[in-house]
């Protein structure tokens, strides 16, 4: 069987061409519609100043010392008396960072301080050996007995370390219990 062709010579294979061009034309304007989409949806914040959620360990609860001090510490705030009137404070924990053996820091900015302590400054306080009834609490210091401070939350992750404790602690105490 013959094949008939009804076009004029030549002109089947431009048709093909431009065809081809106006599918492959039509086919990336819509691969850049779906990108530009899917980057508007996954890649950019509508906050950019909306802090990253912090999942790291929190010691939860109401922990009390022998002298009638303690910490009172929720998901997202601290507050410390030392039992004396000589420190007490409440503050947001905006960072929690987890060390090996149940251990680690909660940074938290200052929002209320009796005593002294700068208001928006941001301090540590390490905990290590936690069980669901004891923990050993100690607010970062530093050589003078002073609480150190640090203007902002970087500057506070990189204070407030793993290879820093021994440095801001020099006395865990018997620790707090709930």
């Amino acid at each position: 069987m013959k094949y008939f062709n009804f076009y004029p010579a030549g002109t089947q294979g431009r048709r093909d061409a431009e065809r081809n061009a106006e599918f492959l034309k039509h086919a990336g304007c819509n691969l850049i519609k779906i990108m530009l989409a899917c980057f508007l949806l996954f890649g950019c914040s509508l906050d950019e100043k909306e802090e990253q959620i912090d999942n790291s360990f929190i010691p939860q609860g109401v922990w009390a010392d022998a002298f009638g001090g303690g910490y009172t510490i929720t998901a997202t705030s601290l507050n410390f008396d030392d039992g004396f009137e000589y420190t007490e404070f409440k503050g947001t924990i905006a960072a929690a960072v987890d060390f090996p053996k149940k251990s680690g820091v909660l940074i938290v900015k200052i929002n209320s301080s009796e005593t002294g302590i700068t208001l928006n400054k941001y301090i540590g306080v390490y905990y290590k050996d936690y069980t669901s009834s004891h923990v050993f609490l100690a607010n970062a210091i530093d050589e003078s007995y002073a609480i150190i401070e640090t203007a902002a939350l970087d500057e506070a992750k990189k204070t407030f370390n793993v290879d820093n404790v021994d440095t801001h602690v020099t006395f865990w105490g018997s620790g707090y219990s709930k």
